[in-house]
Formats: C-alpha cells, sequence, structure tokens
C-alpha cells in the first residue's frame, strides 16, 4: 500500500506545480498582452493620404463599452468588426481632418449596421452636418456604394464625387414603421393585460393589447413618417443639386423607386458607374501610392481617432485643473437600478453619475445628451431630482435631445437652463400609463394555480397569479393620473405655460422637432456640439475648457473585467438583408427587450415602446 500512496502523493505534486507554472506563465502572457493594448499607439498619417469614413458601423450617442471580441480582434488585426463610434468623436476627427494638410481628401464606403438605440436619424443627420463643414476646406468627399439603403445614401448624398458599382441597385421606397402586437396571442395562450393610463393617444399600450394601429396612433406615426420622408427628400435634393422639386420627386418614387446603376446615374443620384478597382485607381490618381500596400495612401477612422487606450491618459485629463463641461448620455430605454448598455439604462446608475459631476468643482456646467424613449417613471424621477439638486448648486444644465427624447426622456428634460433638438427629434409623448399583466388562465390551462394568505383584501395587489379588481384598478388608475398631473406640471414650470396648453399637446401624442419648436417643446434646433457651445457660455468659460464624457470609452481592462462576469442577452448588430422574417424576427427581440426592461416597481411608465433607432429606415 506504500508505494500506492507514494504514487498518489507524487502525481498529485506534480499537477500542483504544473498548475503553478501555468498560472505563473497565463499571467506573465496577459501582462504581455495588456500591455501592447494599453501603449498609446502614434498612427502616422503619410502626405496625401484620403481619411476613410466607412459606414459599417454603428454610430451611437454615448462612447460604446469595449467588448473581449472586440479587444481580441483589435490585438490579432489591429481593428474592430464592426466597431463602435459615438457621434461626437467621429464629428471631432472630421474638423481634425479639415485642418490636418497630410489629409487630402475624404473616402465613403460601406454601410451602417444599425443596433439597439444607434444610427438614429438625428445623429446621422449631424454626421452628414460634419461632411459639410469639412467640404469647405475644398478637399473632396468621394463615395463609393454598392447597394446603399436609404439611410446609408443620406451620407452618400452629400459626397462632391459619387461612384456606384455596376453591379449594384438604389431603392428609395419611402418609410415604415412596423409593429409587432401581442394582444390576440396573449389572450389566446390566457395571458391577461390590464391597463391604467392617460391621453388620448394610447399608443404605448398597444403592442401588448391590440392586433394593430389604434387611428390615433396610425394618425401620429402616419405624421412623423411624412415629416422624415420630406426631410429626406429635401436633403437628398439639396445634397445632390437635383433640378426637381420635393413634390415632383416623391410622385416619381411612388410607382418608380428601384434603381439599376444607369438609371441612379441618369436621374443624377450618382456621378460615375465605376467597379472596385478603377475607383481605388482613381484615388490613388488623386493622392499618392502607399508603397507598404500597393494601394492609395489611406488612414482608417479609427486610426485617425487616436483613441487613448491607457486609462492613465483619460486620468490625466480628468484631473489637470482645467476647467471642465460634463457631456453626460442617456441612451437607451429607462429602468429601474443600476445599469447603462446602450440598450437600456438605470435612474439610479445616471443619478449617481449627475451626483459624482456636481461634487467635483472641475466641472463648470453640464450637457445632458438624450436618446431614450423614456421608461420607468421611478427611474426617470431619480434622474430628474438629481438633476435639480445640480442646478440648485449652481450647476448650469443643457439638455441635447437625439434621435429621440420621448416620455421619460423628455420627463428628464424638464429640470435645464435650456433644450436643443433637431428638426427631426421625437419628442413629447407626454403620457402615463400602467400594464398590469397576470397569467392565472395560462396557469388554469395546465393545471397550475396559486393561494395566498393575506392581512388585507389588497395585500397580494403586485402579483401576477389574478386579475386586479374593479376597485384596485380605481386606486391605481388614481396613481397615474396623479403621476400624469405632476408631468404636465413640470412642463408647464419648464416652459413656462399654463397648465391647460401644456395638456393640449401632451395626451401621450408624440411630435417631431419642427412642429415641437412650434409648441414650446424645446428652446432651439441644434446638436450636441452647439449645446456643449452654449452650456460652456453659460458657464462664462472662455476656450480651453475640457470636455468629459459619461460614460467613458471603455478600456481593455474594462473588456477583460466584464467578460468574467454574467452578460445579459442583447440584441446583436446585424444589417437586415430585407427578408421579411428576419424583420419580424429583429421586431420580436426588441420587443421582448423593451418588455424585460418593464421594471418600475410600481409598473408605472412613461415610455414610447414602438420606436426603434432608426425609426422608418
Amino acid at each position: 500500500m506504500k508505494p500506492f500512496f507514494v504514487d498518489v502523493l507524487k502525481r498529485l505534486a506534480v499537477t500542483a506545480v504544473s498548475t503553478i507554472v501555468f498560472a505563473l506563465f497565463s499571467i506573465v502572457l496577459l501582462s504581455v498582452f495588456f500591455s501592447a493594448l494599453l501603449t498609446d499607439k502614434q498612427v502616422k498619417v503619410e502626405n496625401g493620404s484620403f481619411l476613410v469614413l466607412d459606414l459599417s458601423m454603428n454610430l451611437t450617442d454615448r462612447p460604446a463599452s469595449m467588448r473581449l471580441e472586440d479587444l481580441t480582434r483589435q490585438a490579432l488585426t489591429d481593428q474592430v468588426d464592426p466597431p463602435h463610434f459615438n457621434l461626437l468623436e467621429v464629428l471631432r476627427s472630421l474638423r481634425k481632418a479639415k485642418e490636418d494638410e497630410k489629409i487630402i481628401g475624404i473616402f465613403i464606403e460601406g454601410g451602417f449596421l444599425p443596433s439597439g438605440y444607434g444610427c438614429g436619424y438625428e445623429a446621422i443627420r449631424e454626421l452628414v452636418d460634419g461632411i459639410k463643414e469639412f467640404k469647405l476646406s475644398g478637399k473632396p468627399v468621394i463615395g463609393f456604394c454598392h447597394s446603399p439603403t436609404q439611410l446609408d445614401y443620406l451620407v452618400y448624398s452629400v459626397c462632391s464625387e459619387l461612384h456606384m458599382d455596376p453591379a449594384g441597385t438604389m431603392l428609395l421606397n419611402g418609410l415604415a414603421s412596423e409593429g409587432t402586437f401581442l394582444g390576440d396571442a396573449l389572450d389566446k395562450y390566457g395571458v391577461g393585460i390590464q391597463v391604467v393610463r392617460v391621453g388620448e393617444f394610447k399608443g404605448a399600450v398597444e403592442p401588448l393589447t391590440s392586433s394593430g394601429f389604434s387611428e390615433e396612433n396610425r394618425m401620429q406615426v402616419s405624421r412623423l413618417l411624412d415629416l422624415r420622408w420630406s426631410n429626406y427628400l429635401s436633403s437628398i435634393i439639396e445634397n445632390r443639386s437635383l433640378s426637381v422639386d420635393l413634390s415632383d420627386l416623391n410622385e416619381t418614387l411612388k410607382s418608380n423607386y428601384l434603381f439599376e446603376p444607369a438609371q441612379a446615374k441618369e436621374k443624377g443620384f450618382v456621378d460615375f458607374i465605376s467597379p472596385l478597382n478603377e475607383m481605388l485607381d482613381r484615388l490613388e490618381s488623386q493622392g499618392k501610392l502607399d508603397p507598404d500596400s500597393d494601394e492609395y495612401s489611406k488612414v482608417s477612422l479609427l486610426d485617425y481617432l487616436a483613441r487613448p487606450s491607457s486609462p492613465s491618459v483619460m486620468e490625466e485629463k480628468m484631473n489637470n485643473g482645467v476647467p471642465k463641461v460634463a457631456v453626460l448620455y442617456v441612451e437607451g430605454a429607462i429602468t429601474d437600478g443600476w445599469s447603462d448598455d446602450g440598450l437600456s439604462v438605470g435612474g439610479s446608475e445616471i443619478a449617481d453619475r449627475i451626483r459624482e459631476i456636481r461634487l467635483d468643482s472641475q466641472y463648470k456646467a453640464l450637457v445632458i445628451r438624450v436618446n431614450s424613449p423614456g421608461g420607468s417613471v421611478s427611474g426617470s424621477d431619480a434622474i430628474l431630482l438629481e438633476i435639480k439638486r445640480a442646478r440648485k448648486d449652481g450647476l448650469p444644465v443643457v439638455v441635447s435631445m437625439g434621435a429621440v427624447a420621448a416620455s421619460g426622456g423628455y420627463w428628464i428634460s424638464t429640470e435645464c437652463d435650456y433644450v436643443f433638438a433637431g428638426k427631426q427629434t421625437i419628442t413629447g409623448s407626454i403620457g402615463v400609463f400602467g400594464v398590469l399583466p397576470n397569467v392565472k388562465d395560462l396557469g388554469a390551462r395546465f393545471g397550475i394555480h396559486w393561494d395566498v394568505v393575506k392581512t388585507q383584501e389588497s395585500s397580494d395587489l403586485m402579483t401576477i397569479s389574478r386579475p386586479k379588481t374593479e376597485a384596485e384598478l380605481q386606486v391605481l388608475q388614481g396613481y397615474v393620473d396623479r403621476i400624469y398631473d405632476r408631468f404636465i406640471q413640470l412642463v408647464a414650470e419648464s416652459r413656462s405655460m399654463e397648465y391647460a396648453d401644456i395638456d393640449a399637446i401632451a395626451q401621450g401624442r408624440v411630435w417631431m422637432g419642427e412642429d415641437a419648436l412650434k409648441i414650446g417643446l424645446i428652446d432651439e434646433f441644434g446638436g450636441i456640439e452647439k449645446s456643449i457651445r452654449h452650456a460652456a457660455g453659460l458657464a462664462k468659460l472662455k476656450k480651453g475648457f475640457d470636455v468629459i464624457e459619461f460614460p467613458q470609452l471603455g478600456s481593455p481592462f474594462d473588456a477583460f473585467t466584464e467578460a468574467l462576469k454574467a452578460s445579459s442577452t442583447k440584441i446583436a448588430s446585424s444589417r437586415l438583408s430585407g427578408l421579411s422574417f428576419e424583420k419580424i424576427i429583429h421586431n420580436m427581440r426588441i420587443l421582448i427587450y423593451n418588455l424585460r426592461n418593464l421594471n418600475d416597481p410600481r409598473h408605472a411608465y412613461a415610455m414610447l415602446p414602438w420606436y426603434s433607432g432608426s425609426f422608418g429606415f
């Protein structure tokens, strides 16, 4: 027996030593790996280079978190595919390129990959304005498209020289908003939905209670789409200098909307029909040959951004004593609690960041960029109260509305010194609703029953095992009525208007930015950069102040740490091919994700759930 135990001990010792050596070796490898990633790379830009703006991205308002898969790909291939860029950093790069003597022009290619609340129409419009500003330098903007989506083409239309692949097509067939309605399905399977709400425009609850749009909701969605389509066509006409008016172009596209390259050129939508090899020769002739790649000299947007990969670089900027304007992003559905992934954002998380900014004397002003359809009343109120405290302490607060700032997104915008929005910002939706599901019938069909012992008749008010009684519904309706009343009062005080005037334009109705300015819901048209300048002016800051974004761009260490945590299911980035079943699945995933975000402790919501990030496109 003794030799047996000796042999076992020897094997255990060898295993233990091997494990320790492997662990030490892994630590060394990880150290080398992260050291390489955290070394700020200085990308050399050659004279005569084009800045390549590849639209194969998700353009968001907020800085994206770095994922471990992005990190690994970056280490192995020196690029992130598909990359996530935030609007402000792209606009800064365009301005930098405008003044950079080594950059002789911009080359645009690819197509957007919208995900979550990315690639919103107003963000794309601000990108287009940034490219127009670049063109003032006299440098060319050259585009090469194959089969651009309508959203892609809005960017391509601003090119001073636009080439189209001979095998491509162009589809300009208008805008549509398709909803997924579960009312009949829930009823069929025994899931009861009770609703308490305020407002004539009751579109917020229709996906759960109906089989289609109500007349009121259809009317307002139609209005939004008509305004957006008119704005889109007007932009195309202006950008391409087309000799056609809006009504004539719209009438033409009703029956003739699919264009082959020759037809697109004839209509003036593109300038040249060029295969890729001719396009590359064209770029080389305008710039110069890169001897290393044997192609035209270029620099990618990702390299040109020169993002600081080391946390110490950002920490130094945050603590250098220079006056700062904080830009805080509220992007995604507002929930109760702690979260922020670009799809949903917790009220406690945002309130904590505002508190951090308020307590740091370096921050002299706050810009809140809102790209949210709203959500939990509790989460929205947590944000509102912290903004109120910041203003009370003397911190100027400016709201910059992105693609959407509706319901809870507008709720948090009422506590500010000034509101900027775009002409195509979707806003308003001043209304409140409560959704009260129950699965009593569903459970009974499978022999599942619930029983309860309680002290009061309504002690189990929030259970989903039974429907609410009429008396309980009256109590909950009164609660929702009081929230709506407070919402109206917040807006009336913020906009210096009468209660009755706000109530008349509220009722849950959604407004486009150009209408919102007319009825007094916003102060001025403007994007994120204009909002920052205005906030700095309110704080009496001169040139030289720093702009710090919250959240900050994720670092490699953040990605590695996040990879060790359990992650929730997210809506993946994908470029929909146009197949109907793909769109149905995509819409269902968005609806399910929205349902998961309904976590208000009192089931009260100020939300626009039928909105999607690329509404209409």
